[in-house]
């Protein structure tokens, strides 16, 4: 008979390998999209960025996505060329743009790849209470906030894996 602890290490254990296998999942998913989109796999996660938090500065989308201000600034340019994307004017700001995502294309082109795994995901939340659904939201929530801080814990790195930078 296992303790209380084994078990509850056997549970963390399983629960990491089933996260970890979500984050692959999830970069395999962009990429399969961005392959049928003829873009590449960033471009697919700023317009996820930008599909769910509405529209952002380009120093804000840079500082999201990790990426440099010109990788950026070409990464846009593939947007717009593609029609997913538009640039206006910064009211609060001269100097920068605002990047918007045209709703009615990301609507026709990206929205009917996922569709499907949302049905599903649909079906499967079916299964949970509205305490279980509230207790997973909360947990995921967490799960997201200790990566985006990881994320900018590495960012921090000197090349060298130091923290002086």
């Amino acid at each position: 008979m296992s303790s209380g602890g084994d078990e509850r290490a056997r549970q963390t254990s399983a629960l990491d390998r089933e996260l970890g296998t979500i984050g692959t999942q999830s970069v395999l998913l962009s990429q399969v999209v961005a392959d049928r989109l003829g873009l590449h796999t960033r471009d697919v996660e700023v317009l996820d960025i930008l599909s769910r938090g509405g529209a952002r500065t380009a120093g804000e989308l840079a500082e999201l996505s990790g990426l440099t201000t010109g990788a950026l600034t070409r990464l846009i340019d593939r947007l717009e060329r593609a029609g997913y994307v538009r640039r206006e004017p910064n009211p609060r700001d001269r100097r920068s743009v605002i990047v918007v995502p045209i709703a009615e294309r990301l609507a026709r082109d990206i929205a009917p790849l996922y569709a499907p795994l949302e049905r599903e995901l649909t079906d499967l939340y079916a299964r949970y209470s509205e305490e279980e659904l509230a207790l997973l939201a909360d947990f995921v929530g967490r799960v997201n906030a200790a990566v985006r801080e990881h994320i900018a814990r590495l960012r921090a790195m000197a090349p060298d894996g130091s923290h002086d930078r």
